[in-house]
């Protein structure tokens, strides 16, 4: 299986933070501070966690959280989907001023709704 997420892991340049099980990534998007928060090696569901990778996850979340805070946003939105990408991830969304609140902004962040960057 040739999964985006197991190569982006193989580009240290990519990674922001990563702990025993856990990295966070600068999101593949234009919307500052928005990051994914994957497990390491592949692995596609919640349920084949052990409590040690839950325990690990709660670090790398309280990292993740301290670096987008540093942008000032008014929330931060979390959200797991895993259907484009079969890989366990979290998408660590700011929403700033001005910006729609709620769950259109999470579509529009994790769609095509923000351009990426060339």
């Amino acid at each position: 299986m040739n999964c985006p997420i197991c190569e982006a892991h193989k580009n240290p340049a990519e990674i922001l933070f990563e702990n025993e099980f856990w990295i966070l990534r600068k999101a593949n998007q234009n919307l500052e501070a928005y990051l994914y928060l994957e497990i390491k090696g592949h692995m596609d569901s919640w349920t084949k966690l052990s409590l040690e990778q839950f325990e690990s996850y709660g670090r790398a979340l309280h990292k993740g959280i301290e670096l987008i805070q540093s942008s000032h946003p008014e929330k931060i939105y979390m959200t797991a989907i895993a259907e484009r990408v079969p890989h366990l991830h979290v998408h660590l969304i700011p929403r700033y001023k001005d910006q729609t609140p709620g769950i259109d902004h999470i579509a529009k962040a994790t769609g095509p709704g923000f351009p990426k960057p060339m």
